[in-house]
Parts: C-alpha cells; sequence; structure tokens
C-alpha cells in the first residue's frame, strides 16, 4: 500500500508539483482519506518520504558509480557530479520555489543534503590531485561554485536560455567546472 501511495505522490508532483490535497491523493490511490492518514500523518510527513527516497536513490548510485573498478577517478567525479535522480528530471523546477516557500523543514532538508553530502568528492578530488590528473585547487571553493550553480539551474530554468533540461545543463556546468574554458596551448 505504501509503494502505490508513493507512485501516486511521484506521479502527481510531476504532473502538479506540490499543489495536491491528501484527499485527493487518497482518491487516486483508491483509499479513504482516513486510511491515507493512518499511513502518513500528514502531508509534511509524506513529502518527507519522497525527499528520502530521493536522497537515497542518490546514495545508491553514488555508491554504484564509486565501487565500479572499471570507471577512472575523474569518470567517477564526472558521473557522481552529474547525479539527478531519475523522478526529478522531469518535475517542474517551480517545484523547488514551493518546497521553499511552503515546506521549509524538507527544504531544510534537502538543502543539507545538498551542502553536506562531499566526503565521496573530497576523496575523488584527493584522489584525482594524487593520480596527477587534477590540479590543486581549494576543494571547498569548488563545492560553493557546484551548489550554487546547480541551485541556479533548478530555481530558474528560464536563465538557462537554451531547450536543454536540467541534466543536459548539470552535465555542461561540470564540465565548465572541470574543464575551464579556456582552449589548450599548444
Amino acid at each position: 500500500m505504501n509503494d502505490r501511495i508513493m507512485e501516486v505522490v511521484r506521479h502527481e508532483i510531476k504532473r502538479r508539483g506540490l499543489r495536491f490535497t491528501m484527499a485527493e491523493l487518497a482518491k487516486l490511490s483508491g483509499m479513504s482519506t482516513k486510511t491515507l492518514y493512518g499511513i502518513f500523518s500528514s502531508k509534511e510527513e509524506l513529502i518527507t518520504a519522497i525527499l528520502d527516497d530521493t536522497m537515497n536513490e542518490l546514495k545508491e548510485k553514488e555508491k554504484a558509480i564509486l565501487e565500479d573498478d572499471k570507471l577512472s577517478t575523474l569518470t567517477k567525479l564526472k558521473k557522481c557530479l552529474v547525479l539527478v535522480p531519475a523522478d526529478f528530471q522531469f518535475v517542474d523546477m517551480n517545484l523547488i520555489t514551493d518546497l521553499q516557500r511552503f515546506y521549509p523543514l524538507q527544504w531544510k532538508q534537502l538543502d543539507q543534503f545538498l551542502n553536506q553530502q562531499w566526503d565521496s568528492i573530497h576523496s575523488l578530488f584527493n584522489e584525482g590531485i594524487s593520480e596527477g590528473i587534477l590540479r590543486s585547487f581549494n576543494t571547498e571553493l569548488f563545492i560553493d561554485l557546484y551548489v550554487g550553480g546547480f541551485y541556479r539551474l533548478i530555481e530558474d530554468p528560464s536563465a538557462r536560455k537554451s531547450n536543454k533540461g536540467l541534466q543536459e545543463s548539470l552535465e555542461d556546468m561540470v564540465d565548465i567546472l572541470l574543464s575551464g574554458i579556456v582552449q589548450k596551448e599548444g
């Protein structure tokens, strides 16, 4: 039953963002509102569960990348930096604004995740520097630039001035952060 509710919630988030009611979810899930509230005591709890699933998905994907011995350090770094949850890629980015405005605790949870889950990236930076494929650099500034750019991409899709989706825009941003914009000399 929990899986069915989560599937309906994901569908509604894709379709309408966070502008749905528990009564609408109950009806779409084929249950009474009372039954739904017996499983999730509030819409906030339901949104927290969706965020938890999303963050766990990202952690699992990152772990799989890090454990893949066939990938180089640079490839692992690039893949980790462009991870986007499967359900997130197609969501109207106004969702982030609604999350910030109407669900501040859930926004804080997501914001903390985006700002604190950098241990594996730090390890990859250190590996890359040790291998000589990355120069020594200010890793904290890199992370600040990445997070700021990521927020810009998700908060204002119209600012992209292209028809590229979040995934493609994120790949372009990571390419610029890792490779720069200057042609190699010689």
